[in-house]
């Protein structure tokens, strides 16, 4: 797989990722290693995924395969989830992954979401837990236990008061988008600021109003490939970074 260069980093990103959410542990493992065998180099996880145990197993597993000389090859994106935001909690939830992960540094560190519920009510609160929460992330950085940090789900409004005061701007931004959620303005804000954007649910959760849509399949038709196929070369020449969910080896190899 090849790789491009996240704009406001000089770290280098494969143009896919491999999804892993929403699977049992035994499932994740494999299907973490059948796509590391597969080629996929940018894992995505994250702590309330309950997958980082087993992607930390795929690892150590393709290394003792041959796959991978080291684990390090591979980008390892995981999260901080919203009961873990404050600048105290983030750091530990970003140890504990590295513990689960069994390494040394994590590739890509993100904020799963741009608050918690429990202050969906208090807009001042939440904007004081992102800034702690990014302070964390920053400092995390510094110490060289992260390569990058970045933000996951955010709106336009989250992203321009963060670029506002942030000592350290986000390297990537991860957010739902597919031919049928394209987020245009959204999108241009990352450009402009040189944030790569990496898509979650690139097929919009398999719904048959993105995989069976006329146009996708009538381009599908014509290229021979499948729709799924041409959603994901839509986001890679759009480009954005798509994370596909994979529920066999031979679907993985297909995206």
């Amino acid at each position: 797989l090849k790789s491009a260069t996240a704009a406001s980093t000089p770290s280098a990103l494969p143009f896919i990722g491999l999804g892993t959410c929403c699977d049992d542990a035994d499932t994740a493992e494999r299907l973490v290693l059948a796509g590391l065998e597969a080629g996929y180099r940018l894992i995505d996880t994250a702590a309330h995924y309950d997958s980082e145990p087993a992607v930390g197993a795929a690892l150590a597993a393709a290394v003792d395969r041959g796959v991978l000389r080291r684990s390090s090859e591979v980008t390892v994106c995981t999260k901080v989830w919203f009961s873990d935001m404050g600048y105290d909690a983030a750091i530990a939830s970003a140890r504990r992954s590295l513990e689960r992960l069994r390494e040394e540094r994590l590739g890509l560190l993100l904020i799963h979401f741009p608050g918690s519920p429990d202050a969906v009510q208090d807009p001042k609160r939440n904007r004081a837990l992102r800034a702690s929460t990014w302070r964390a992330l920053e400092d995390l950085q510094r110490d060289g236990l992260v390569r990058d940090i970045g933000v996951s789900n955010w709106s336009r409004r989250h992203l321009r008061e963060m670029l506002a005061t942030c000592r350290t701007p986000p390297a990537v931004l991860q957010t739902e988008l597919h031919p049928r959620c394209q987020q245009p303005e959204l999108r241009e804000d990352c450009d402009a600021a040189g944030i790569k954007v990496l898509a979650h649910c690139p097929l919009a959760h398999g719904a048959a109003s993105l995989l069976r849509d006329p146009t996708l399949c009538a381009v599908a038709d014509r290229v021979g490939r499948s729709p799924a196929q041409v959603a994901l070369r839509w986001s890679v020449q759009s480009g954005v970074v798509p994370l596909p969910h994979g529920s066999s080896a031979a679907r993985l190899r297909e995206n």
